[in-house]
């Protein structure tokens, strides 16, 4: 029974870990806030809008402080800002910066994708309470778990050249029991490049093996198993003018 208790409180401990949100501290009181209020705050609290995207019926804008060194994403629902969660600097193109990154050479192989959407993932709850016990006539302690689905915005990003890819995780698409991972990457296995369709495996721990596949006419993604997501991509060059 003690092992039990332990486990269980293990697992709760995990979760709440694993469920947290990344919103920076300056913005989580935007959370919930209408679309057109929220922009104002932003602007006064010194981010400026880079770019924005649509996924489905969620859509997307994208943020950078100078001041903060910060790039955030927001996505937006019902006409409320839903998540604000922050992404790698890389991601953003604040105004006068990008016209001082020289332009890389062109390499077919090489490419960088960020992607925005859905994902969902299984969360575990701990409950106790007191059963009866018909054989001994009286009511005894209890402790059990149950697991449920979650669907969360997030994103994802991958990165591939020469045949290779590897792939960056948000918080909640990294299970609680995981392995391999170097700050959040995951190497991507049996990757597949063709002029429509991007395809490959990634492993987070001995039981989750899955399958990435990306179509590159649309800039869907789909990611199967759990965690699992869906979304739409961009190429990492904003300004390449097209997907990729």
């Amino acid at each position: 029974m003690t092992s039990r208790i332990l486990t269980v409180g293990l697992l709760a401990t995990l979760c709440v870990a694993t469920a947290q949100a990344q919103t920076p501290p300056d913005l989580a009181d935007l959370v919930g806030a209408r679309g057109a209020g929220g922009e104002t705050q932003m602007q006064a609290r010194g981010y400026q809008q880079v770019r924005a995207t649509r996924v489905r019926e969620q859509s997307w804008t994208f943020w950078w402080s100078d001041a903060q060194r910060a790039c955030v994403a927001i996505s937006t629902d019902d006409g409320r800002y839903a998540s604000i969660n922050r992404i790698p600097e890389q991601n953003c193109r604040p105004g006068g910066v990008a016209g001082d990154i020289p332009p890389r050479p062109h390499q077919p192989d090489a490419l960088t994708l960020i992607c925005y959407g859905q994902g969902e993932h299984a969360v575990f709850s701990s409950h106790s309470g007191y059963e009866w016990n018909d054989r001994r006539k009286h009511y005894e302690p209890t402790q059990r778990v149950e697991s449920a689905n979650e669907q969360f915005q997030t994103g994802v990003q991958f990165e591939f050249r020469d045949g290779r890819g590897r792939i960056h995780l948000s918080d909640k698409m990294i299970p609680p029991l995981h392995s391999g991972g170097v700050d959040g990457w995951w190497q991507l296995e049996d990757v597949q490049m063709s002029p429509d369709r991007i395809t490959a495996r990634y492993q987070v721990n001995g039981l989750n093996r899955l399958s990435v596949n990306i179509d590159r006419r649309t800039g869907m993604v789909e990611i199967k198993d759990k965690p699992g997501f869906v979304g739409k991509c961009d190429q990492g060059d904003w300004g390449a003018g097209r997907k990729f």
